[in-house]
């Protein structure tokens, strides 16, 4: 019971950095800092899409299949990366 709030914030932290890479990408101008800053939030989950993307034969990086595809994955890396450190700090004290 007392490792789901760890979880369940891991979650939050997660999700809430792939929404904001993914609300906010499309605001900058193309190869502006905050652009390279959202692309680079973006690339773990763009980058597991296109490998399940060539399972399932996407029809182009830009559809709505490998968007769905590429913010879950990028929310999962950031979740269990956000679970890791917390559970890092914890037993380093």
């Amino acid at each position: 019971m007392r490792k789901f709030p760890r979880v369940a914030l891991a979650v939050l932290v997660g999700c809430g950095i792939a929404t904001i890479a993914s609300i906010l990408r499309y605001h900058f101008k193309a190869g502006s800092f905050p652009d390279l800053v959202c692309e680079l939030l973006s690339l773990p989950g763009d980058l597991i899409a296109t490998l399940i993307g060539t399972v399932f034969h996407d029809r182009g990086n830009a559809s709505p299949e490998f968007l769905w595809r590429s913010r879950l994955a990028t929310a999962a890396f950031f979740s269990g990366l956000a679970y890791w450190a917390m559970r890092h700090r914890k037993s380093s004290n």
